[in-house]
């Protein structure tokens, strides 16, 4: 999934979850507003880290130590 779609689909989800919450709590304005706080977070974070997980990217720092042992 690319960025774009990752941030859209993150925001979508924490915007529904906010708005729940806040509507449960205190009705429907403080509902809009924690799901935009909520989406907006949850789609920044996304965008900043979408890739940054992902098992085929990582790379090794450098080589190997070997340490010789004298018995």
């Amino acid at each position: 999934m690319d960025r774009i779609r990752s941030a859209l689909f993150t925001f979508g989800t924490n915007f529904l979850v906010g708005y729940v919450l806040g509507r449960l709590l205190r009705g429907r304005d403080a509902g809009v507003r924690a799901g935009m706080a909520l989406g907006s977070l949850g789609a920044v974070a996304s965008w900043r880290l979408t890739g940054r997980f992902d098992a085929d990217v990582v790379e090794p720092a450098s080589e190997p130590i070997e340490i010789e042992i004298d018995e």
